[in-house]
């Protein structure tokens, strides 16, 4: 028997396809079907357009492939001997910029995605206050994560879609009544995870080491984790575990883990494959059935976002429900909520270090438009993990653009006969509604796997 079902409620739009036995899955693929094209599009265009377009891949986190574009754009320079000079303040823009956007991404899927499906599985009733478009939480999470980003709005100028950083810097210049005004939305979020998600202030939460101390949250998140172990959300959703972070970013470093952490990476080793993907030019081809192509590291699939932040940069309280409960759907939902609490702290201890009085964009000395011919890669974190960019240039013109996304690391197909990081998850489940918070907690991206 095999069950097909579009998966709303996301970014785009996926096909989920699932084969049964003995009342179980099988077999089961992911299928992205709304091709985007923008590697495409970007061919020819002049080098600065890519400003432009890469952060309208995606209306969600559209930040981070800004800054993966300008990083790129200034690793040409870099390639070809000549080293920009960047400003702190330039510098804590950006990050900052990517990590309000993050926050904003993570309160939205919690509440949007994950909660509505946890509680429809739940025998007690909680759908007066998650209900999507009528719940008191799921109204004041709406709230809140857009008043999150008007933090970033204020000196980006927009969002979604902002083009405010450039090779050389950024061109936003704010003033101290726009760093305050930042540091206030932030404040206010940092009392609403307090409040509504953790149940408890942000130093005792912070201060959490033992898997068993998950009793002393309340509000949303004692929510969850009540669902969730009445619901076995421990048990499903287990894939490979191995883990992967290639950005050092927030505070944290880039790695690897399989059987251990090594800090040891090398870019070469991530190779694309494309058996099961559409082709542009390539209508019959019989075993083609998404337009998202897989990656590998080193020919084994690794799974990217916050639990492998987590665990790579050992934070106790993540790292010891891991241990306890492996790559779980319960684990992957209390890292990606748990980043919220630390990305706040941090992106408060970023705002202090901000010297209003330094230059926000230094020019470069040389345009880029003159360099003739270069290649460059950059990774940065976004809010599902690790994105990387890679763009050739000749002549003024891109003449190469590559996007890869987290939703390709970990929802992309297998590979000849390893199983993809979600369809491995996803394997086993009892039923349609399962395999669904499955998905979820991957947080699919269809618009950025399709780009």
């Amino acid at each position: 028997m095999k069950t097909i079902d579009i998966i709303e409620r996301i970014e785009g739009e996926a096909k989920l396809s699932l084969t049964w036995r003995n009342d179980r899955v099988s077999d089961a693929s992911i299928d992205f079907l709304n091709f985007r094209g923008f590697e495409y599009i970007l061919e020819n265009k002049p080098i600065l357009d890519a400003l432009v377009y890469t952060p309208r891949i995606c209306g969600i986190c559209g930040q981070a492939h800004l800054l993966a574009t300008v990083n790129a754009l200034e690793n040409l320079y870099k390639n070809i001997g000549i080293e920009l000079e960047i400003t702190n303040k330039a510098k804590i823009l950006r990050e900052l910029g990517l990590i309000i956007e993050i926050i904003d991404s993570h309160i939205k899927w919690f509440y949007m995605f994950i909660m509505p499906d946890v509680i429809s599985q739940s025998k007690k009733d909680y759908t007066g206050g998650y209900t999507p478009l009528k719940g008191e939480k799921w109204l004041e999470a709406q709230k809140v994560a857009s008043d999150t980003i008007k933090a970033l709005a204020i000196y980006a100028g927009q969002w979604p879609h902002t083009s405010y950083m450039v090779p050389g810097g950024v061109v936003s210049d704010p003033t101290l009544l726009d760093i305050v005004t930042c540091e206030n939305y932030l404040d206010q979020t940092l009392k609403y995870f307090e409040k509504s998600i953790a149940g408890i202030s942000i130093d005792n939460y912070l201060s959490l080491k033992k898997y068993d101390e998950i009793d002393i949250l309340s509000s949303s998140l004692g929510d969850f984790c009540q669902i969730a172990f009445e619901t076995k959300l421990e048990q499903i959703g287990k894939s490979h575990n191995r883990h992967i972070v290639l950005a050092n970013m927030f505070g944290l470093e880039s790695g690897i883990h399989k059987h251990r952490i090594s800090r040891k990476i090398d870019l070469d080793k991530i190779i694309e494959h494309d058996e099961f993907t559409f082709k542009k030019n390539k209508k019959n081809d019989k075993k083609a059935h998404t337009w998202s192509k897989s990656v590998q590291y080193n020919e084994e699939f690794y799974e990217v976002g916050p639990l492998s932040r987590a665990i790579i940069n050992k934070r106790e309280f993540i790292k010891e429900i891991h241990k306890k409960y492996d790559d779980s759907v319960f684990t992957r939902v209390m890292a990606r909520v748990d980043e919220i609490a630390h990305l706040l702290v941090y992106s408060k201890k970023l705002i202090k270090q901000i010297n209003i009085s330094e230059e926000s964009y230094i020019k470069p000395k040389i345009d880029i438009k003159n360099i003739d011919e270069a290649i460059a890669t950059s990774v940065v974190e976004a809010c599902r993990g690790s994105l990387i960019h890679t763009v050739g240039i000749k002549k003024g013109k891109i003449i190469k653009y590559d996007v890869i996304t987290p939703t390709v690391w970990n929802l992309g197909p297998k590979h000849k006969k390893e199983l993809g990081i979600a369809q491995k998850a996803i394997i086993g489940s009892k039923s349609l509604e399962e395999a669904k918070i499955i998905l979820r907690s991957f947080d699919v991206c269809s618009v950025c796997t399709t780009h």
